[in-house]
This record gives structure tokens, sequence and C-alpha cells, in this order.
């Protein structure tokens, strides 16, 4: 399984991760092995390019949806 694959089958998991994550997406999908480009697709929300990524079979959505009140 990939960096990608793991790194977004952890954050369904790991509640203390979702939370740092909801901070600084960016940062926690870097500091977990993420490159670039993987960081990008989900930030942008491409969905072809995440499913791409993700390998393409039989690709599991994970939808992260939080209000940052700052």
């Amino acid at each position: 399984m990939s960096k990608f694959n793991q790194f977004f089958e952890k954050l369904g998991s790991d509640a203390k991760l979702l939370e740092e994550y909801k901070q600084d997406p960016q940062g926690v999908m870097q500091a977990n092995g993420l490159n670039d480009n993987e960081v990008q697709a989900v930030l942008s929300g491409d969905g072809a390019e995440l499913k791409r990524l993700s390998g393409e079979n039989k690709i599991k959505e994970f939808l992260v949806v939080f209000i940052n009140d700052k």
C-alpha cells in the first residue's frame, strides 16, 4: 500500500492525527510522507488525480469537513 493510501487509512482511524490534520492539513500530509503532487491533489479536491494516486482500484473515499473559527 502506498504512503498516500496508508495516510488516509490512518486518518480515518486516528483521532489525534485527524485533529492535527484539521489544524494544518498540508503540514500533516507532508510530515506523513506525502509528496507535493499528492498534497496539491488533496488540497485542490481533484477527483481524477486522487483516484489515480490511490491506485484506481476500489478507492475508498474520505471526506474531512471542519470549520475553523479562527
